[in-house]
């Protein structure tokens, strides 16, 4: 697991936040896109950023904790050859917040519906970290409707994780925690030093609230479950049935790292870290072995990026803007 993504992901965990959606702030015209809201299931609207562009669609779904809006930087570099739209997924941001369906196979669902929705009968979709279990759903059970799949450091076993966390209390870590940041720019430095690059100013609005009065950061905007159903919910994924072409970009971290960290940390449950201890030679097994099968997909696309953390896009864009042109004019 990325130390960035941990930094801003686990540490929802350990943050409260309002059990209601309230008005995204910063209410005035977006130049980017135009935002919409697609119904995928009876009460529930996801947020849809249509950044137009000339030819087919191309969809970006963000990974756990961000909304669509942390691609504003990254989207607009499609638009000469694509149809650009970015999803923000249920239960964060200025999507619905229903209690339930967090679970890999009902977030994929809302994919397939949102494309319904916008009468998209085929799409390439690129997917960030959690996003590659909707990507994998989507290219399982419909295949028909995928152009092709990109995954930005997406291609972990969510699924195996999850197993390994049933038994018990997600484990509190001491991740970057924002609470007591005094204003909207202390948060936005904060994230850039932890992800090596800053947020899009429009992410920082939806994925964070702050006191209309002080300035001070409040709290996510998101149900304060989603994450945790997020993470329990996640399926063991089948990489080796997906038959669109795939590129998948990593920084070739994975999630030994942080089970590791587990096996060692202090502030761990003396069980939680004796199972992380005797997990971790089998989770390295396993790692490797979905290593070697990605390698010999003949539809899979490999690119490592050294170094480049979990938002690989903010640190190293030109290298993910020129793989993913490259691929998409393939």
């Amino acid at each position: 697991m990325r130390t960035s993504w941990l930094r801003l992901s686990w540490v929802l965990l350990l943050s409260a936040c309002a059990t209601t959606p309230s008005t995204p702030p910063g209410g005035t015209a977006d130049p980017l896109h135009q935002v919409r809201r697609v119904k995928v299931a009876p009460e529930v609207e996801l947020e849809v950023l249509d950044y137009n562009g000339k030819g087919p669609a191309l969809v970006f779904l963000p990974g756990l904790g961000s909304t669509g809006h942390v691609f504003d930087v990254l989207a607009p570099e499609f638009l000469a050859t694509h149809h650009v739209y970015a999803f923000t997924r249920r239960g964060f941001g200025a999507s619905s917040w229903p209690a339930a369906g967090y679970d890999s196979a009902t977030l994929g669902h809302d994919v397939l519906a949102a494309l319904d929705g916008l009468g998209l009968t085929k799409a390439t979709l690129a997917g960030h970290s959690l996003a590659g279990d909707e990507l994998n759903w989507m290219g399982v059970h419909h295949p028909e409707r995928v152009e092709a799949l990109i995954f930005l450091d997406a291609t972990d076993n969510r699924g195996e994780i999850a197993a390994f966390l049933k038994p018990g209390p997600l484990p509190p870590l001491p991740f970057t925690v924002l609470d007591g940041q005094p204003s909207r720019d202390a948060v936005t430095a904060l994230l850039a030093r932890d992800l090596g690059g800053p947020f899009p100013p429009h992410e920082i609005d939806q994925a964070y609230e702050f006191d209309a009065a002080t300035g001070a950061y409040l709290r996510y905007h998101r149900l304060p479950e989603s994450t945790e159903l997020s993470v329990r919910g996640a399926a063991e994924p089948d990489y080796a049935k997906l038959q669109a072409p795939v590129l998948a970009i990593s920084d070739e971290q994975a999630f030994a790292g942080w089970v590791e960290f587990l096996s060692q940390a202090e502030n761990v449950p003396v069980d939680l870290r004796e199972r992380a201890r005797v997990f971790l030679p089998e989770l390295r097994q396993h790692e490797a072995a979905q290593a070697a099968l990605l390698k010999s997909l003949p539809n899979w696309k490999l690119v490592m990026l050294p170094g480049a953390g979990h938002y690989l896009w903010l640190t190293r864009q030109a290298e993910v803007v020129s793989e993913m042109r490259a691929f998409l004019t393939r």
